[in-house]
């Protein structure tokens, strides 16, 4: 079963695509958080975020990696709880600090390649469906001009249209894509095509 369709039947209620989920990953999402917690508490932010999972189902998004989405989940949560620990002594919290701060490291997708191309792939995922998510015409001059790199002349030759209408589409485009994306991951899209 591909992640898309296991994320279809889990968004359905499917309980099964969600025990699936549990049983296949499991041991995997608790080693990744005993980087951070002790087993006990590793044990706890795993269901936690699998409940949450489960609980918000209906908002799952096709568009994004799950194990991505829950991998993350966990990273916060478990940070989350050991910024809430106040039981801790101080050595306790100076430990769990410096676990902290290693962890951070090894899970940072810029020093982590698996956590990297998690992180990537749910970008590319983004992007791809903020670009797709535009009017056809607007998608096509944005096309033409940030991907082939078609100047304004070229594009509204190419289209049979004016350069101001080609303006515009640009103009939407960047707008829409902005909200979609916010404006640091439409500076990186822009970025990445210039």
């Amino acid at each position: 079963m591909t992640e898309t369709e296991l994320v279809q039947r889990i968004r359905k209620g499917d309980r099964k695509a969600f025990d699936f989920l549990c049983r296949e990953y499991y041991a995997a999402f608790i080693s990744y958080a005993k980087m951070v917690l002790p087993y006990d508490g590793a044990e706890d932010v795993v269901q936690d975020v699998l409940l949450n999972v489960w609980g918000n189902r209906a908002r799952l998004s096709e568009e994004r990696s799950l194990q991505g989405y829950i991998l993350r989940s966990i990273y916060n949560r478990a940070l989350n709880k050991l910024a809430k620990d106040k039981s801790a002594s101080d050595y306790q919290q100076w430990y769990r600090m410096t676990i902290v701060s290693l962890t951070s490291f090894y899970c940072d997708p810029e020093n982590n390649d698996s956590i990297r191309h998690l992180y990537t792939m749910d970008l590319r995922n983004k992007i791809n469906g903020a670009v797709m998510s535009l009017p056809p015409k607007c998608r096509e001059v944005f096309r033409l001009s940030y991907i082939e790199h078609k100047s304004t002349k070229e594009i509204a030759a190419e289209l049979g249209v004016s350069t101001s209408t080609v303006s515009n589409h640009i103009h939407n485009a960047l707008v829409m894509l902005r909200e979609a994306l916010g404006a640091g991951l439409l500076f990186l899209l822009l970025h990445n095509f210039r």
